[in-house]
């Protein structure tokens, strides 16, 4: 039986708000659990009662009834359901409430209410379907069937068919554009919010009494700041802190005897002041908002205990659920029609997932509805500074991935990718056994790219490739370094002379006491003996990648052997190895192959290709290009550096919801809001008047265009280019 990640499973689960699809799956896992069939309950359809849709008889058993639901008010439901049963003469002896929800009084709630109704009252919820997942294959595989299905249709929170609203959502095209377009040369919005957190995380630093802080407590105070993991950011803290402490515009001030930063004291009285002003506005803000919704409720004649966190409630879907429209309508006042339209939307699903009684909720809606309103076009000058500080905080978290459209775009996308990974990422991989964590750059995009559900793939050229790898090292380590070794680890300095990867690796190992041998160091991967090498390899890849195997066979495609020999012959000067060069035209070949046998180019969405090859060479895919254009224009080449940035590190939609309940509304969202760029906001509103004045039809087209380019281009290496640490250091080495 597959393996099932539970906080993945709880999570798709918990997502879906579209009760058809979790219909259909509660159904399959119910007969998969209880060895039974479900029918519509005849009771409730006869008499067409409202409010008791889902509801299902066990097949022969009329009286035992199962209610499929994914509302948020468990209780308010079952109680409705059961008044309604009650009220209507349906006769029932057991009553099952199936939800995707986690019910936290779940026992408690079900004694009571089989106490008032005088009926056997269960619950079936999210932490019910997660203890039996594993119950059989046939639970796992209408989970798996679910995902397959449905999964990429969500949205958080509250929408479904993401895909279509991706496609007729500006957000997708301006950021495609905008990392396309926006020139290296301007100020980078990821430079500028580490600026910006470093700065605040140094905020209590005082050199007058001795208080600095390192980079990793710089790192810890800004993961306690922010409240969610920025790994994009994380990665440029130690390079922007050098930065910012080096003259002539130095911000932070680098004390070498403790290694450690701190703030000048002028920049700490600035922070401070600002810091006040920031909490008056926010102060002010709630406090005229609440007073405007406070007179919207006395004329309805309701009145509610929580009418700031309803505020907030509402401010943060607002930003989540249509972000760039409302940031672009408050820094420009565009985009009117889109805000009326939505806001209704967001209201309506803040107040159904409040606490307020049922009773009173449509009268909130309304006072709500006219508070915010006020707030957006009629709001005080507190009110619409407030607004576009949080708006600019937005647009530079947009920037940098954290939008929930394009989280679930790459997200999406990286499911339904399958690569063929090249031996220019694996061997480099291997080398960095040894690395600490952060420096396993190309350890890391296969890890990452694997979490995010890539399927990775070798074939038998590969794997082929591979060990003869292995051999050659084994055999150069043996001819020409096992008599060296004392050398080359008395100076540190000379193992970046080795030209091997590996075997450098191994000495930059032994230097640090992490292995003792050679041996040590190649039984991390295969058995030394190398007499299993090929299946030891396969077994390695699958374990620690992901990376899974595919002979020739079950492939079940014929390359074309002219076309082989036509790229070969292009490539017999640029190669010294025709074996490897064979492979590579193979793997190129085999997937333009997969994509035509399985109707990829027909079939293909704005996610665009499913099948790619993976690697650093771009030498071959240049030979194939240069004689296979026609035949094959478009190009099969994915850019290990596209699925650092794009894949491994576009956080997961959970994570973006977290992170914007910690902004929007809050101080930290004030704070970040002062380092964007006046032009991104200009930018942003041209994009999307661009895109809206495209019909359907030619914007999908051109999504696609943009998203092939953003994932393949070779000229696109941009930020974040994937280069092996060691040899990182062997050409700072070279250059002193």
């Amino acid at each position: 039986m597959n393996k099932i990640d539970i906080v993945a499973f709880e999570y798709a689960l918990s997502i879906t708000d579209d009760g058809t699809v979790f219909e259909k799956f509660a159904l399959a896992f119910l007969s998969a659990v209880m060895g039974y069939d479900f029918m519509p309950a005849g009771g409730a359809k006869d008499r067409g009662i409202d409010g008791l849709q889902s509801l299902f008889d066990r097949k022969g058993f009329d009286t035992q009834k199962y209610q499929v639901s994914t509302e948020k008010d468990t209780e308010g439901k079952m109680v409705a359901s059961l008044e309604k049963l009650r009220k209507n003469k349906i006769r029932f002896d057991t009553f099952r409430y199936i939800t995707n929800r986690e019910v936290k009084n779940r026992d408690l709630l079900c004694d009571g209410l089989s106490a008032k109704y005088k009926r056997s009252v269960a619950i079936f919820d999210l932490k019910w379907f997660a203890a039996n997942i594993l119950h059989s294959e046939a639970t796992v595989n209408a989970y798996r069937t679910y995902i397959l299905s449905n999964l990429h249709e969500f949205a958080l929170p509250g929408r479904s068919n993401i895909v279509s609203n991706l496609n007729s959502d500006s957000r997708l095209f301006v950021f495609l554009r905008q990392q396309l377009d926006y020139s290296s040369e301007k100020p980078q919005i990821d430079q500028l919010l580490a600026d910006s957190l470093i700065i605040m995380s140094l905020e209590d630093t005082d050199p007058d009494k001795g208080i600095f802080k390192a980079i990793n407590e710089i790192k810890d105070s800004i993961r306690k700041l922010v409240k969610f993991d920025f790994k994009s950011i994380e990665l440029l803290i130690e390079d922007r802190a050098q930065f910012l402490s080096q003259k002539p515009n130095r911000r932070i001030v680098y004390h070498s005897k403790a290694n450690a930063y701190c703030l000048p004291f002028e920049t700490r009285l600035q922070i401070q002041e600002r810091n006040i002003r920031d909490q008056q506005l926010l102060d002010v803000f709630y406090q005229q908002t609440s007073e405007r919704m406070n007179n919207y409720l006395k004329i309805k004649e309701v009145s509610i205990r929580n009418a700031i966190d309803i505020l907030r409630d509402v401010v943060f879907r607002i930003f989540y659920q249509q972000g760039l429209e409302f940031a672009s309508f408050i820094l420009d006042a565009e985009t009117h029609d889109t805000i009326e339209k939505e806001l209704i939307d967001v209201v309506n699903s803040a107040v159904d997932e409040s606490s307020i009684v049922l009773k009173n909720r449509e009268l909130v809606k309304s006072a709500l509805l006219m508070t915010i309103r006020d707030l957006v076009y009629n709001g005080t000058k507190e009110q619409k500074d407030f607004l576009k500080a949080l708006s600019n905080s937005y647009m530079m978290m947009f920037m940098l991935h954290w939008d929930p459209k394009i989280s679930t775009f790459f997200h999406t996308m990286a499911n339904n990718l399958k690569i063929f990974v090249c031996t220019s990422l694996i061997i480099p991989a291997l080398s960095e056994y040894y690395l600490d964590p952060h420096n396993r750059r190309h350890w890391n995009i296969l890890q990452l790219a694997n979490k995010a559900g890539v399927k990775l793939y070798v074939t038998e050229g590969i794997i082929s490739e591979l060990c003869s790898h292995f051999r050659m090292i084994m055999k150069l380590y043996h001819d020409d370094y096992s008599r060296t070794e004392d050398v080359l680890t008395g100076d540190e300095s000379q193992i970046y002379y080795v030209n091997e990867i590996l075997i450098r690796a191994y000495f930059y190992a032994k230097i640090r006491g992490h292995v003792y041998n050679f041996k040590d160091f190649i039984e991390n991967f295969v058995d030394p003996d190398l007499k299993s090498l090929e299946s030891d390899l396969v077994e390695f890849l699958k374990e620690q990648f992901g990376i899974s195997f595919l002979p020739s066979k079950s492939l079940a495609i014929q390359l074309d052997a002219h076309e082989q020999e036509l790229v070969l012959e292009r490539l017999k000067d640029q190669k010294s190895h025709i074996v490897k060069a064979r492979t590579d035209v193979n793997t190129i070949l085999t997937v333009y192959k997969l994509r035509e046998k399985n109707n990829e180019t027909a079939e293909a969405s704005i996610f665009g290709y499913r099948t790619w090859w993976l690697s650093k060479d771009v030498n071959t895919y240049r030979a194939v290009t240069s004689v296979l254009s026609d035949k094959y224009p478009e190009s099969c080449y994915i850019r290990p550096d596209f699925l650092y940035n794009y894949i491994a590190l576009t956080p997961h939609p959970a994570e973006v919801e977290e992170a914007y309940r910690n902004l929007f509304p809050g101080l930290i969202g004030v704070n970040i809001s002062f380092h964007l760029p006046s032009e991104i906001a200009d930018y942003v509103r041209r994009r999307m008047q661009e895109f809206k004045s495209k019909n359907p039809g030619r914007a999908n087209a051109i999504l696609r265009r943009l998203t092939e380019k953003l994932k393949s281009d070779p000229n696109l290496r941009t930020k974040g280019y994937v280069e092996q640490y060691l040899e990182q250091e062997a050409t700072k080495l070279s250059a002193k």
